[in-house]
């Protein structure tokens, strides 16, 4: 029922998002662990990627690494197929918990051989990691925070960058410790986390913080984040906040990004709840005009970047209707007269299905020898792409 008013929330928002426009320098939305094997204990089923809830008003997603062997291919031509890029959180390759030493609590170290795990999971994962496939690596949660030095983090950024020098790289700093910070120069976007703040765009203390992150930026070309506080808390409660007014903070997150060009994306915390409380609550659970909030910046800043259209020719993109889809033995396009190749693509990134066509208006794909599942497909019209989109086959 929860996914039913998402959806239908995104819908009926559809006109108000078409009649805005977020300012250009706004290219990110998205959320925290959406494809992090957390199933939500706020509801009663049992869901652990989430990437069906938010595609259509976000571009970026979180996605947890927990072991070096892990291949995500799979997860990442998902995540592709829903016009919405990864960032890849990686600390699992490089860094442990050793004891409780460190100012939050917890603290980390380089594991030994952690030349090796990168090139492992480099050689896996070798046809995803690019920067037409993913967003950017999300080195360390609160590196400082966590009792990582800086020449521990400057040196695992420096590989990453090394191996991979076209796609961003991530850090989030908790706020208590963004003094201490030293931001390696091949870190591209910052943020920090600092929660229940109703009104950050105005709030002393927070401007003065995302001030001091600002300062603490090791190049000129070091961008900003800001991660959302877009969840609720029992403590909250007690302060006098109630669940539908995370609307409020969640919108004076977004005036503070409009007015600050330095200011990419914004990253909510967090989707799915019960992670840090057994009471806590993620946008999924919170009241109806929270979700609507969301979707309506989501989609505002989705519309100046859609992972699905980038490095496109604009006027080349045609609008294509495909039908029906869900599909079960074939399936149509309607398509302007011309030579076109169809190619339908399962989540590996395999084409399963080639076809070049000449369209007299309508072309109809066989799906008989494909099986069931989600799928996309692509179009190119005389060997020029113009566009692809979602296709499942029942």
């Amino acid at each position: 029922m929860k996914q039913f008013k998402i959806l239908l929330a995104a819908v009926l928002l559809s006109n108000l998002s078409h009649a805005q426009t977020a300012p250009a320098h706004l290219k990110y939305f998205g959320f925290a662990l959406i494809d992090c094997l957390w199933d939500d204990p706020q509801d009663a089923g049992n869901t652990t990627n989430y990437i069906a809830e938010v595609d259509s008003f976000s571009n970026i997603a979180h996605m947890c690494i927990y072991d070096y062997l892990d291949n995500i291919t799979t997860r990442v031509n998902l995540m592709n197929s829903y016009c919405v890029q990864p960032l890849v959180h990686i600390q699992s390759v490089f860094y442990e918990r050793v004891d409780a030493n460190g100012l939050s609590g917890d603290n980390y170290d380089l594991i030994a051989n952690f030349s090796s795990r990168w090139n492992t999971f480099k050689t896996i994962n070798a046809s995803s990691l690019n920067n037409s496939k993913i967003a950017g690596f999300y080195i360390m949660d609160e590196p400082f925070w966590n009792g990582v030095t800086f020449a521990e983090l400057d040196t695992i950024c420096a590989i990453v960058k090394a191996d991979f020098p076209t796609i961003p790289i991530m850090i989030i700093e908790a706020s208590p410790v963004i003094s201490l910070m030293q931001i390696p120069t091949s870190v591209d976007w910052l943020s920090m986390d600092q929660y229940g703040i109703p009104s950050p765009h105005t709030d002393p203390g927070y401007l003065a913080n995302i001030a001091l992150l600002k300062s603490k930026r090791s190049t000129s070309t070091q961008e900003i984040f800001l991660t959302i506080d877009d969840q609720w808390l029992p403590y909250y409660g007690t302060a006098g906040f109630a669940p539908d007014s995370v609307a409020f903070m969640v919108q004076n997150y977004y005036n503070l990004a409009v007015a600050d060009t330095s200011i990419i994306g914004l990253l909510g915390y967090v989707w799915p709840g019960g992670l840090d409380d057994p009471g806590h609550l993620g946008v999924r659970n919170l009241p109806q005009n929270v979700i609507d909030k969301n979707i309506e910046i989501g989609q505002l800043i989705k519309a100046n970047y859609n992972p699905c259209l980038a490095g496109l020719n604009e006027e080349s993109v045609q609008t294509i209707e495909v039908y029906p889809n869900p599909a079960n033995d074939e399936v149509s396009f309607i398509l302007e007269k011309g030579v076109y190749i169809i190619s339908i693509v399962n989540l590996t990134g395999e084409k399963v299905i080639e076809k070049e066509l000449i369209s007299t208006g309508e072309v109809t794909i066989n799906l008989d020898k494909i099986n069931s599942g989600v799928y996309f497909y692509e179009v190119k019209l005389e060997n020029v792409f113009i566009g692809k989109g979602k296709l499942i086959k029942q």
